[in-house]
């Protein structure tokens, strides 16, 4: 899915705009979001509830990426000049510190929850670090932790038949 649109583009051989590279990123955001957001979110729903979190700010932690990529393509994109040095809007500079700890919270969230499922109790940072930084770096971390993903559903969902 990450490799498609890319191959694509090349092999369809389109010109590259500004507009087709934001697409195209944007694309990728959500893909890997919606990724992330199904195992915290799975993950937090298979917690004993007193474990269990609250989803709201952990939904906002990828909306607020996607609504500023958004905004990013369709307003500040296309008034780039090639010719002269961009000069970002102010509303950039807050809104991109904000998407960044959307992004941060949403990718902690994830591996706590994940990582709390599968050893049975709440987990400190430590325990859980090398899921956080494996599900920051995709597609390695995709390719890593999703086998172990697929193997506790399995097995959540042979326990629960």
């Amino acid at each position: 899915m990450l490799v498609l649109p890319l191959a694509l583009t090349y092999l369809m051989q389109f010109k590259y705009t500004v507009n087709l590279i934001g697409s195209l990123v944007l694309f990728v955001l959500i893909v890997v979001f919606a990724w992330l957001y199904s195992i915290g979110k799975w993950a937090n729903q298979h917690l004993p509830q007193d474990q269990q979190k609250n989803l709201v700010l952990f939904t906002l932690g990828f909306v607020v990426p996607i609504i500023y990529t958004l905004l990013l393509i369709l307003i500040y994109l296309p008034t780039l000049d090639p010719d002269s040095r961009p000069q970002p809007p102010s509303w950039m500079f807050p809104l991109h510190m904000l998407s960044l700890a959307g992004i941060f919270y949403g990718i902690w969230f994830s591996a706590r929850q994940y990582m709390a499922l599968q050893r049975g109790h709440d987990t400190d940072f430590l325990i859980f670090s090398s899921t956080f930084f494996l599900m920051w770096m995709f597609p390695l971390g995709i390719w890593i932790i999703q086998p172990g993903v697929n193997q506790l559903f399995n097995k959540l969902d042979n326990s629960e038949t």
